[in-house]
């Protein structure tokens, strides 16, 4: 099996996701190189400890940067401090106007109560920020290389936290409104209102585009080992709880068949593995890698992984 048709799909979304240390970034760069050949790829990643840069062996900032030797290919790493930043050096005086005119709290505490750490919302503006990359249309395929699991489930729930987020402030804000019809007798729409109504629709955006099979499509990348088989299990089916399509399973650092003892008692132990995952989801698409003999680092060795992704292979009994 390989990841073949998703070059010859409708797909714009493509993420690749699961345990620490499986080989996600790796995956998703040498499919990025891939499917460069013939579309307009940018590749984010929102680990908060990312390796692309190791990966191309060039430097990739939080802008989109010209991946060398591969045209058309574009990578970026997000900074969610950076963005959060940002997010509230553009929005914040209307977050406090809501809460100022929402509350009874005094002006100093509402300052205070805005700077406070939200948990999550840094990651939340990180996928608000790939969707304003997405409405601009400049590239035909986006790649996000995501954190581990934990992280990841967080990332993908987040379209629900920041729409109960909405909501509070929206409870605020038509508490506000109400006080001014009642004493006024007049509606206003402001700058706070029209700031709501734009997170309102990027939420509803967000979760549709996750939603949506022929657009969006989440590759789980694991090894054949039990820790790493138990948690892929568990992200597949947190994945279809969510209702994110995900029907390709990678299987990376496979052992070749060898003659030699050690190498024959490795594969044994794997073929386990890697028979549970195709028992547990027969309708995934398995891609199984081959350890490679080095580290996957730099264009000419991501191309060598990518054509090895992309090409049917008979699979191996295991």
């Amino acid at each position: 099996m390989s990841l073949r048709h998703l070059s010859q799909t409708s797909l714009q979304f493509i993420l690749f996701g699961g345990k620490g240390g499986v080989g996600k970034t790796t995956m998703a760069a040498a499919t990025a190189v891939e499917l460069a050949r013939e579309h307009k790829v940018l590749l984010f990643t929102t680990d908060p400890a990312p390796s692309l840069t190791d990966s191309f062996g060039q430097t990739i900032g939080s802008e989109p940067t010209a991946v060398e030797q591969v045209p058309n290919l574009f990578a970026m790493e997000i900074d969610a401090s950076k963005v959060l930043k940002e997010f509230k050096e553009k929005y914040g005086s209307e977050i406090l106007e809501i809460l100022q005119q929402g509350t009874y709290l005094a002006d100093e505490e509402t300052e205070e109560l805005f700077h406070l750490e939200i948990p999550g919302l840094d990651e939340v503006m990180s996928f608000k920020l790939i969707m304003d990359f997405m409405e601009n249309k400049n590239y035909d395929i986006y790649i996000v290389d995501t954190a581990p699991t934990g992280h990841t489930l967080r990332l993908l729930m987040l379209p629900e936290l920041l729409d109960n987020w909405i909501k509070f402030l929206g409870t605020l804000r038509w508490k506000y409104h109400k006080m001014v019809q009642h004493f006024a007798r007049t509606e206003r729409v402001e700058g706070a209102d029209k700031f709501l109504v734009e997170m309102k629709k990027t939420v509803k955006k967000v979760h549709t585009l996750l939603q949506n099979a022929q657009k969006t499509e989440f590759v789980v990348v694991t090894i054949a080992e039990k820790m790493a088989v138990s948690e892929t299990q568990d992200l597949i089916h947190s994945l279809s709880k969510m209702h994110i399509p995900s029907r390709d399973i990678i299987i990376n650092n496979i052992f070749p068949r060898d003659e030699s003892d050690f190498m024959h008692q490795r594969r044994l132990f794997q073929d386990k593995h890697i028979q549970t995952l195709k028992e547990k989801f027969p309708q995934h698409n398995v891609t199984e890698i081959i350890l490679q003999a080095t580290e996957v680092q730099g264009i000419d060795r991501l191309r060598t992984l990518g054509t090895q992704l992309f090409t049917e292979t008979p699979e191996e009994d295991t």
